[in-house]
This record gives structure tokens, sequence and C-alpha cells, in this order.
């Protein structure tokens, strides 16, 4: 049963501004940042940390009882969190036993004088063991953030510590799966050497200047040991920026969703050199590029779609190559930016891509010898694919913000990808619908079933609050995992939108279709910004380019 530990554990119940309850992930990602809490050491180790500023989602908290410093260990106070957020903390007097439940699936035990803590069940080594002090319990703040998933950062030349929920940010269609983003009152900061490299700048110290180079380009940011609200600060020890204040440097531009969880950072890489080697062709650009790729036959061809790119003006094939008879390019789009260069061959080779700063190669590689031919599939043995545009007819789906459906949108996606395939004699593709028709459940599953397919893609869009957002995709069976896996990479890097990743559910067409199948959640309808992006005929050729050429990479994996 709950009862007190001195005059302060209590059970706090959620607190939201709208008197709802936030989403499960905005909870384990909020209320951890005050759960924080609770530690002891002998009192001449426990010191008040001078002025510290705490500063949680962007905004300063203050609460009565001051940070304390143990082991250089920034301490704070557990109370205000309840209040905050909605942290439930229980104390069983039988077992002497703090339990914080996040209302997210994560809970957390643990004893006074006792550095073992347990975090869902499992035993974690705390920095410092909890103990009441002065009727107050206290915990390492940055421990606790990372078992919540929360972001925790040091901004030394303000004495703030700062914590906020995880957000994302991408360049140039690329999530950073590694790069903190630091949320403090004047802005979002991300490390400059994060963002930089895949960009194509290399960061340089002179004396006390931080500088940006590419090439003949050169900028000079700022003092190292200076800070700006509004541009750039050091932040555990890295010097940080905003992303609006490093696209205004160089050029880039950065677009925050609707609620500020997401940032892409896009810069045009501008192609600069296409050379064919011996063994394939080496790209040449300013930074690292976010390619798409996929084949074609009749005649044999790799076609490679660079994202946020241009052509520079004056570029040209040089060199030769003996399995490359010749090497198109064009600057296939503007909007958005994507150049396409095509490989042609006299014959079929398995190929390789890889992407540095400033060169992507692909190599040709002979296929590997056979005891005797192996003729190409006829159209009595093709690779069977089934295309299921989600919903339809009376069952119109998801409803968007903008007023629309998301039968509307998942089936010009669907043919865009039915398009590209059917150029290759080796598929036969087949639509569980090509037009506003219902079909249900079970008639999907049996049309792809009775066909005998190799695969099953299912196309839908997602929905939830405003402001949930992100791309998922789902499989059931582990026979489907491999292909759901290489749908999601192709998906992702196509929406550009936060990975929210690959997931197992018992969707039915996933669970009763005999073969590797996969459902694919693009984005949010009811995110506008997620829903007006999926609403542009440019992104949705770009969704459909890439699960056309997902389904070519699984099919060449397995062939």
């Amino acid at each position: 049963m709950a009862s007190s530990i001195g005059k302060e554990i209590c059970h706090w119940q959620l607190r939201e501004s709208k008197g709802a309850r936030k989403t499960m992930r905005k909870r384990g990602l909020l209320l951890w940042a005050f759960l924080l809490i609770f530690a002891w050491v002998v009192p001449t180790a426990v010191q008040a940390a001078p002025a510290m500023s705490l500063v949680v989602n962007g905004k300063e908290v203050k609460p009565d009882v001051p940070p304390q410093l143990v082991q250089n260990r920034t301490m704070i106070p557990l109370y205000f969190a309840g209040e905050a957020y909605g942290v439930d903390v229980k104390w069983d007097n039988n077992t002497r036993t703090v339990t914080i439940d996040d209302h997210a699936g994560k809970i957390i035990t643990m004893k006074p004088d006792n550095k073992t803590a347990y975090v869902n069940g499992k035993a974690v080594t705390l920095e410092v063991a909890p103990k009441i002090i002065k009727d107050r319990t206290f915990l390492p703040l940055r421990q606790v953030g990372d078992w919540l998933g929360a972001t925790v950062g040091w901004d030394a030349a303000a004495n703030t510590v700062t914590f906020n929920d995880k957000k994302s940010i991408a360049v140039n269609g690329n999530v950073l799966t590694q790069a903190p983003v630091y949320q403090l009152p004047y802005g979002h900061f991300v490390r400059l050497n994060d963002v930089a490299k895949p960009l194509g700048y290399e960061v340089k110290k002179e004396a006390e200047k931080v500088i940006l180079e590419q090439g003949a380009e050169k900028y000079t940011i700022a003092q190292a040991s200076a800070k700006q609200a509004n541009g750039y600060r050091l932040i555990d020890g890295y010097f940080a920026v905003t992303p609006e204040f490093l696209s205004q440097v160089i050029g880039a531009k950065a677009d925050w969703n609707d609620n500020k969880t997401a940032c892409t950072l896009d810069k045009l890489q501008y192609i600069t050199g296409i050379s064919r080697t011996d063994d394939g062709i080496s790209v040449e650009s300013q930074g690292k590029m976010s390619y798409s790729h996929f084949t074609l036959d009749k005649p044999d061809r790799i076609v490679i779609d660079f994202n946020h790119a241009r052509l520079k003006e004056g570029v040209s094939v040089s060199g030769t190559s003996s399995k490359v008879d010749n090497v198109r390019y064009s600057q296939y789009s503007l909007s958005p930016d994507r150049v396409r260069i095509v490989l042609e061959m006299s014959a079929p080779y398995a190929y390789g891509i890889t992407a540095a700063d400033g060169m992507t190669r692909v190599t040709l590689q002979e296929a590997k010898p056979t005891p005797s031919p192996t003729p190409k599939p006829d159209a009595s043995d093709p690779f069977v694919i089934v295309l299921d545009p989600g919903h339809g007819g009376s069952d119109s789906g998801a409803g968007g913000a903008a007023g629309n459906y998301e039968k509307n949108l998942v089936l010009p996606i669907a043919k865009i990808t039915e398009s590209i395939l059917k150029q290759n004699p080796n598929f036969k593709v087949i639509m569980t619908r090509s037009g506003d028709t219902y079909p249900t459940l079970q008639d999907r599953v049996a049309i792809a079933n009775n066909a005998k397919a190799d695969v099953f893609l299912s196309f839908h869009a997602n929905s939830a609050t405003a402001s949930a957002h992100g791309t998922e995709t789902y499989y059931n069976t582990a026979q489907s995992k491999e292909f759901a896996s290489i749908v999601h990479k192709h998906l992702t890097q196509a929406t550009g939108f936060t990975d929210r990743g690959l997931r197992t559910a018992n969707f039915y067409v996933v669970k009763n279709t005999k073969m590797p199948s996969t459902l694919i959640e693009i984005g949010f309808l009811t995110n506008p910004s997620e829903n007006k992006k999926m609403l542009d005929p440019a992104f949705q050729q770009r969704v459909g380019e890439a699960m056309a050429a997902a389904i070519v990479e699984y099919y060449n994996k397995k062939h």
C-alpha cells in the first residue's frame, strides 16, 4: 500500500493542460524528466548546486528545493515530478521499496542505500544509491533520463541542465540516429560535428574560432568559448548550433514539423563528376548523398536516384569501363531535387553501392557461376507481387487533416509502384484493387494466397492525434521480417518522416497471407504537416518508387 517517505513520496496523478492524457510516447519521454530523482551519499558529499537552472522541454522550472551535487552528479528533487507530468510514486513499507511508473510501459523500482535498481525487472547499477535527504528524495538526473528515453545535456556557461523528449534530425533525407537534439528556451540545438559531415563540411578550430570548410567554401561561425542564445552554445562540451542558424550560415533549409519533434536539414548536393571505372562508376559530390536504386532489363540497367541533388554545370562522364556500356544522367526533377543516373550494361551484374563524403561508388561483380546456364523466368514462372492499396469503396479509411481520406491517398502510390514493377518481365504484379472498390480483408488475403504470390505489400496511412507523426512498417511472421526490413529502409528514406520503427502486429492481411508480407503506415493523416506532404504528387511518386526499389532489392537477394 502507498504511504509517505518522510513528508514527500505520494501517489501523484497525471495532470495535463487540456484535461486529457498525453500519448504513451509523450508521457514516456516527459514524465521521466522529473521523475529523476532520488539519491544519497554521506552528508559531507552532498552540496547544493550553485545557482543551477533546470530546463524541461524548453521551459525553465524552479523546484523549491535546490538540486544537489553528489560525487559530481547532478541530483534533482522528485516531488515536483508528479505535479508537472504525472509520475506515480508508491512506497511499500513492508519491503522498503519505491516504485515509479511513467505510464508509458516503464516501471522503475529502487531501495534506499542500495545501488541496484530495477527497470522493468532488469537489474541496473545506479551511479549513486538512493536515500532520503531531509525528507526529500533525489536521483541522478542523467541516468534516469537515459532510462526513460530522454535527452539530457549540460550547458556549463549558463550553469543549466536541460532535458527533453527525444527529437530527431534528418540531413538530406538521412535520419541521424546518434545525434541528440537539445531543447532550450531559445531554440533546439544539435552538435555541429553531427550535422556538418553529412552536409559535406569539415569542422576545424583555428585559435578560438570554429570553421566550416567545403572545398573553396569557408565559414567562420564563432569563437569556441563564446555563446549566442539563438545560434550556438557549448553543450556537454560539444559546439552545438540551432539548425536555423546553421542553415543561414551555409544556405541550407531547416524545417520542423508542427510539433517540433522532428527537423529536416537539407542542402542541395551538387554532383560534380561521373567517372566510369573498370568495375563500375564513381559519382563525385560535395557531401554524402542520399539515394535509392532499382534495376531494369532489356537492356540490363541499374537506375540510381540521388535525392536533394543537382548536376553542376559542365558535368560529363569520363573514363572507360569493360562492364558499363553507357552512362546516362539527367536532372530528373526539381521539386523535389533529384538526379537520375542510369548504367546500361550488356549483361546483368550483381552490384553494390557505397556512399561516403564526396564519393558514391557503384561496383559491379560477375554473377556467381552455376553448373549450367539458368534461363530467366518466363511468363509461366514469374515472381508474383501483390500490391494492396488499403480500404476503398465504402471504407474510406482514416480521415486526413485537410478533409482527405486514406483510400484516395494510398491508391495512386500503389499504382506508381505497379507501373514501375510491370516494366520488369520477371514480375507479375497483381493489385487487390485498381479503383474505388472495397475488397474485404478476406478477399485481399485470398487474392494473394490463390495467386501463390511471392510477396504481399499493403499500403496504408496512419491516424491518431494531430501531434502523432512518423513512418511505421509492420509484419507478423518470421518469414516476413527480411522483406519488411528492406521495405522499411526504403520507406523511411523516401518519406523523411520520423522513423517509428519496424514492428510486429496481428493485422489480418499480414497474419493470414502465406508469403512474406508487410504493411506500411506511410505517415499520419491526422498530422497537418505530414498530411500536406503526403498529398503532394512528388511525394507520392517518391514513395511509390521507393516501394518498387524495395521489392526489386528483395527479389535480387533471392535470385
